[in-house]
């Protein structure tokens, strides 16, 4: 769906009969000097009509003017605004902008310094950007990108920021710094003075002094109460029994000044304003559609004279807004109407969006009239333009305002609804309620079911770890679904596959499940579908330890994609690619890898399949970078996102990540807790339980029960060869040689090691190894003595690393993690400050300073430290 450029956004509003205030307009000059100009205060404080008019009197500089709204919480959106509205100054200025706005790749920062560049190559000068309602921006990597444009801001540029709240940008800097102007509540309030000329020369009152005073005190130099009161006090017999009448909080008074004003109002005039309040914008033929009055036109002029808060947002005074207070206070004067009149007129002005193609604002009006089927309509035409796009989440937003018995009453909106929630990880416990209630309302042989069907399907794969009925809903679903609803066939086709490989059939037919998928969605258009399944099989060639062809059939569909405009899926594709990368041990390319996945999160938003595996790998590369502390976040990350999304498998993987982690840094209490309370599930090898049943079986192996690990082990190593996942088969060898080596059984585990050196030979593996540490590098060792083994001696040198110390003449071998508390140590650090600098428990040091004191045969800490500079262990 193309971002569609609307005009009015990018004009100021049309002011006029002002009270001059040389004052405000004196400080808002003199802010020229600095970068950054923030008006902030609540509203009706008049902040938008003292910018307009600034800007409207300014011969020195130029300037643009962009009116947010919330769905500007989108860097893409938010930025070709901006592009949008400097080419009304500079025509075809902002080429490096455009350019990058069209790649598949968006980053804000980037977008920041494309625009940076050419406004300093256009040699922009005495230019103010004005941000209007920036209060509406949320997404913190918009602000970030803002707060980099301004510390980077061409000399001769202003920046204007006009919000109800101080933007969570670094104000205090630029304070520091002298390049920040701020104007606020305070600053805005009218003077008595200013209320007495506004009041009686531009409203036309004859207010006497004592009035006046009173009135000012009342509001606080409010400019809306005033406006309001003037307002009510036109005709009024007596002005100051009316001033006496209303006291309060602003909202308290501007309610009642409302309806004093509307009540002063002819019948056409307070109709017409009630009726078009229930619009966020809107032009001649929009009011004419929901009013059904043919003289629109000459009512907004009416109103403009009237001075009744109309504020024209192009010069051409096509499209307008009410001011937004009076905006709030009409609402709720016409939501006290009878609801069948509500509904009406959101019904007119639903057609009126719809026909003028905004699907978003139709629906949200369908919503209002309560025509849910209408609702219906609207999304099956709108579904495949916002499937992968931020657009997907306003229209979800949308579609939860409804009620649920009209959503139960509309079995495609819950469908729609619940397979969106899934996509989006806003939970899945609430879905299969859903579903239940929409079934009651579809006939047996309705296709309906078949879309609720697919959901359920996800659903029960996800949380329940039932993959038999998953495939069994998913290929009923094919059945019960038209042949004419290809979306929702696509969305059942690709959950087939998943569910195929869930299942633990043969990796062979899964890929080709997934490769199927992929290839009819290709042919029929719908690229989204088609990438999420060629992400998959990218997925289960590795699983099938083919490194080689995964990372090409992975480049072949980063190209296809980056030709294409960026999606939630292109994190995927990334994400992927820095896995892959990982495990040949490219950890630069795979860090860039990573940092692209992230890009597209920030831009698109978060979906959580991409981010768990962002955090897995995370997890790894952090610590594989020596930042032990970076991959407990990413793991408590990864955590705290699978139980918001409440499913199980997420959840589950998640904590095997963990107590991966836990178990490379040594952290054994923490680790032994999670394996005691670890229960076995059903789908031993869908990835998000292999790690888990690897971590259960070192466990085994710390315990020393090797009969029991032996047969986990002999046990998974069956499984894996009957199903195909090479890859795994290779993660057990590789844990049943570190399991020989430490029961003593050189020989077995130098056999393991065997095994998995063939696998990983042909695939390109390399990290897997070097993750286990000194322990597989004394293994390799050992096997390259007797082997002269090209594979084996490419790892010893990744490795990359100097010999260890000589450790022979110890009864036993200190491990990495003990040679760095030992250094610590004779470093003179306490069991306290060795936790902390090694992220370790105090219990945890203290269990490695006994081994080490067992294993140099020692009884203190200055004893420990001797022996080991003698023997060379520390320097």
């Amino acid at each position: 769906m193309p971002i569609q450029i609307i005009p009015t956004k990018l004009h100021p509003p049309i002011v006029s009969n002002l009270v001059p205030r040389p004052a405000l307009m004196e400080r808002l000059q003199a802010g020229l000097r600095g970068k950054v100009t923030i008006l902030s205060a609540p509203p009706g404080f008049g902040k938008s009509t003292l910018a307009a008019a600034w800007i409207a009197a300014m011969s020195s500089h130029r300037a643009v003017w962009y009116s947010l709204d919330e769905d500007d919480n989108d860097p893409a959106r938010f930025f070709a605004y901006l592009s949008a509205a400097l080419c009304g100054i500079y025509p075809d200025s902002f080429r490096s902008l455009d350019i990058l706005l069209e790649s598949p790749k968006l980053n804000p920062r980037e977008l920041a310094a494309a625009l940076i560049n050419d406004l300093t190559d256009h040699g922009v000068e005495n230019l103010v950007l004005v941000l209007d309602d920036y209060h509406h921006i949320t997404l913190q990597p918009i602000h970030e990108a803002m707060a980099y444009l301004i510390d980077r801001l061409p000399t001769g540029m202003h920046l204007v920021f006009i919000s109800r709240a101080d933007p969570p940008l670094p104000l205090g800097r630029w304070r520091v710094r002298g390049q920040l102007n701020e104007i606020r509540a305070d600053d805005l309030r009218f003077s008595e003075a200013e209320a007495a000329q506004f009041l009686n020369q531009i409203m036309g009152l004859s207010l006497r002094a004592e009035d006046i005073r009173t009135l000012e005190a009342r509001t606080e130099g409010w400019a809306a109460a005033l406006q309001l009161a003037a307002l009510s006090l036109k005709n009024a017999a007596n002005p100051g029994e009316v001033i006496a009448a209303f006291a309060g909080s602003h909202r308290y008074i501007a309610e009642y000044l409302t309806d004093e004003v509307l009540s002063r109002q002819p019948e056409s005039i307070r109709e017409f304003l009630l009726q078009t309040s229930l619009l966020e914008r809107f032009n001649a033929p929009l009011c004419k559609a929901v009013t059904e009055r043919e003289d629109a036109d000459s009512l907004l002029e009416s109103l403009g004279r009237a001075n009744l808060f109309l504020i024209p947002l192009d010069a051409q005074s096509n499209w307008f807004r009410y001011h937004h207070l009076f905006a709030e206070l009409l609402r709720r004067r016409l939501e006290q109407s009878p609801p069948e009149r509500l509904k009406h007129l959101h019904r007119r002005a639903a057609e009126w969006f719809e026909k003028n193609r905004f699907p978003l604002d139709a629906v949200r009006h369908w919503i209002a009239a309560e025509e849910p089927q209408r609702v219906a309509e609207l999304v099956e035409q709108i579904l495949s333009q916002t499937w992968g796009k931020a657009e997907l989440g306003i229209l979800m937003k949308r579609i939860e305002t409804l009620p649920e018995s009209v959503l139960a009453e509309n079995p495609s909106l819950s469908a729609f609804l619940g397979w969106s929630w899934i996509w989006l990880g806003y939970g899945s416990q609430r879905i299969l309620s859903l579903l239940d209630r929409a079934e009651q309302n579809c006939q047996k042989d309705s296709p309906i079911l078949g879309r609720l069907n697919v959901v359920r399907s996800i659903t029960l794969r996800i949380s329940q770890y039932n993959s038999t009925e998953s495939l069994r809903l998913a290929s009923l679903a094919l059945n019960q679904l038209a042949p004419e609803d290809l979306q929702w066939r696509r969305f059942a086709q690709l959950e087939t596959a998943i569910a195929t490989h869930t299942l633990g059939r043969h990796l062979a037919e899964v890929e080709a499940a997934y490769a199927e998928t992929s290839r009819l969605c290709e042919l029929a258009g719908d690229k989204m579908t088609a990438w999420i399944a060629a992400c998959a099989r990218v997925q289960v060639v590795s699983e099938r330890a083919e490194l080689k062809r995964a990372l090409a059939l992975n480049h072949q569909l980063l190209e296809k994609v980056s030709r294409e405009a960026s999606t939630q899926v292109h994190g995927w594709v990334h994400i992927n690619q820095a896995a892959l990368l990982y495990q040949i041990n490219d950890l630069e390319a795979a860090r860039r890898e990573v940092n692209q996945t992230l890009q597209v999160e920030e831009q698109f938003g978060s979906i959580p399949d991409v981010n768990m595996r962002l955090y897995a790998l995370l997890t790894r590369l952090e610590l594989a970078e020596g930042k032990p502390n970076l991959a407990r976040q990413a793991a408590e990350s990864f955590i705290g996102l699978a139980q918001r999304t409440g499913m199980t498998n997420a959840i589950d993987w998640a904590e095997a990540v963990r107590a991966a982690l836990l178990y490379r840094m040594e952290d054994w209490s923490a680790f032994e807790a999670w394996a005691q309370n670890y229960r076995p599930v059903q789908q031993p090898l869908f990835f998000p339980y292999r790690l888990g049943t690897l971590m259960i079986l070192r466990y085994l192996i710390r315990q020393k029960d090797w009969l029991e690990s032996r047969r986990l082990a002999e046990e998974q190593l069956q499984l894996a060869r009957e199903a195909g996942y090479r890859e795994y088969e290779m993660e057990i060898h590789l844990v049943c040689a570190l399991n020989e080596q430490d029961a003593g059984n050189l020989a077995l585990a130098l056999q393991s090691l065997e095994q998995a050196l063939e696998i990983a030979k042909a695939g390109g593996y390399v990290r897997i190894f070097l993750d286990e540490g000194e322990k597989m590098k004394d293994l390799l060792n050992r096997y390259q003595q007797q082997h002269k083994d090209d594979y084996a001696a490419g790892l010893l040198t990744a490795f990359g690393r100097p010999a260890r110390p000589d450790q022979t003449s110890l009864i036993e071998p200190l491990t990495d993690r003990e040679l760095e508390v030992l250094k610590l140590l004779a470093f003179g650090m306490s069991n306290p400050q060795i936790a902390e600098k090694l992220y370790l428990s105090v219990g945890t040091v203290k269990t490695h300073v006994k081994h080490i004191y067992g294993k140099l045969g020692v009884g203190d800490r200055v004893k420990a430290a001797a022996i080991a500079r003698d023997l060379g262990l520390i320097p």
